[in-house]
């Protein structure tokens, strides 16, 4: 293993630990703000959990249909993002997480589509499941 597949493997798991703690920051503070916890909306913020998880992990083994699926959707969340950081009027603590998903999801789509560190580790994945 090559010292810029060892760099693209390690961005790759730090940007994807930062997206699954931005989720749970998220999840975390929609219930505070709330009187009562939903059960409904908890289920389904912790099935958006798991399915971020899944693809994050996909993206790690060289899935190239992860990685293309995750730059569209990051490239949503940080519109959608930039749309309500300048739209609604929220706490400071609602804009600072708006500005943290900014951050890190551009941070991912950089990566996932310039690193050639990303893309010489995405090829070494790929290569070492078709020598098993």
């Amino acid at each position: 293993m090559t010292e810029l597949i060892k760099t693209g493997r390690r961005r790759t798991i730090l940007i994807s630990i930062s997206i699954l703690l931005i989720s749970i920051h998220t999840i975390y503070l929609y219930n505070k703000v709330q009187l009562e916890i939903d059960s409904k909306k908890l289920i389904q913020q912790i099935i958006r959990f798991v399915l971020t998880f899944g693809l994050l992990y996909s993206i790690y083994i060289g899935k190239n249909w992860a990685k293309n699926i995750a730059i569209v959707l990051f490239t949503f969340g940080i519109v959608f993002s930039v749309y309500n950081l300048f739209n609604y009027k929220t706490a400071v603590m609602g804009n600072i997480l708006i500005l943290e998903i900014i951050f890190i999801y551009s941070l991912a789509v950089y990566h996932f589509l310039f690193s050639s560190s990303f893309a010489a580790f995405q090829e070494y994945q790929n290569k070492k499941k078709s020598n098993v």
